[in-house]
């Protein structure tokens, strides 16, 4: 059975109706405590992912800012590189690729055992280029610590800078064992148990499953067809060699499955 093709998207919180005339104390608490959920989502995915009989391989936080409209490359040279600067990336590893219809400033970076990649990408047009700034965590078990630490910094980095950065968490686990479809849902519903989650939609076939779904763990969130709030996505599919893959993300997953 192939992956699943899952497309990177990238959804804001929503905005908190009341917040504008809380007293500046209240919403600093509110602000803490929103970062504090933020901030342990990998660490509480791992944890469930591991409770429910996973070997934990991987996990990636990951997100993705517009940085405006800009006049031509050598300014969005200039940006990306005065970004890469803010937020410590290795500019002597800095590579510049270009084509047609995508420019790319990128520089890869390993720390701590944990895989930065760093870009910024123009989407050229008649009037411009549209840039966006897109950030990779990539780690596992051993490194946790050091992704919400980098992670940490960069968000902090980002809020410096007047932005609202949204990461999302996708973690990666592997039971040794083919499952049946029966038993793929059934260790998914065992992680929406864990973490108090109301299932909203499941895709289902011979060899993969996939259900979304809420839990008030996290703030974070997608509106779900304009109306229900989705901020977890679990789905398996069997390996012809290795066993029962399985991938959890919020607010989705962003990685194939």
């Amino acid at each position: 059975m192939g992956k699943r093709n899952v497309w990177f998207v990238l959804i804001g919180l929503a905005a908190l109706g009341t917040a504008w005339w809380m007293p500046a104390e209240a919403q600093n608490e509110r602000q803490l405590h929103q970062e504090q959920q933020e901030t342990r989502a990998s660490a509480r995915l791992f944890d469930v992912l591991e409770g429910s009989g996973a070997r934990v391989a991987s996990v990636e936080v990951r997100t993705r800012i517009s940085l405006g409209k800009l006049s031509g490359t050598e300014e969005m040279k200039d940006l990306a590189a005065k970004w890469a600067d803010r937020l410590d990336m290795p500019l002597s590893e800095a590579k510049w690729t270009q084509s047609s219809h995508l420019f790319t400033y990128q520089v890869p970076a390993n720390l701590y055992g944990v895989q930065l990649d760093y870009q910024v990408t123009g989407v050229p047009h008649k009037d411009g280029i549209d840039t966006y700034l897109v950030l990779s965590i990539k780690g596992n078990r051993d490194s946790l610590p050091y992704v919400d630490l980098i992670q940490n910094k960069h968000e902090q980095a980002l809020k410096q800078a007047g932005f609202i950065p949204q990461f999302s968490t996708c973690i990666r686990g592997l039971y040794n064992v083919k499952l049946s479809v029966d038993q793929q849902e059934g260790k998914i519903l065992s992680i929406f148990d864990a973490l108090h989650a109301k299932e909203l939609e499941r895709l289902q076939d011979e060899t993969v499953v996939s259900i979304s779904g809420y839990t008030s763990e996290w703030n974070s969130f997608l509106s779900l067809n304009g109306q229900a709030r989705m901020n977890l996505q679990v789905a398996t599919h069997r390996d012809s060699l290795n066993g029962t893959w399985i991938t959890a993300g919020t607010p989705i997953i962003t990685a194939e499955y």
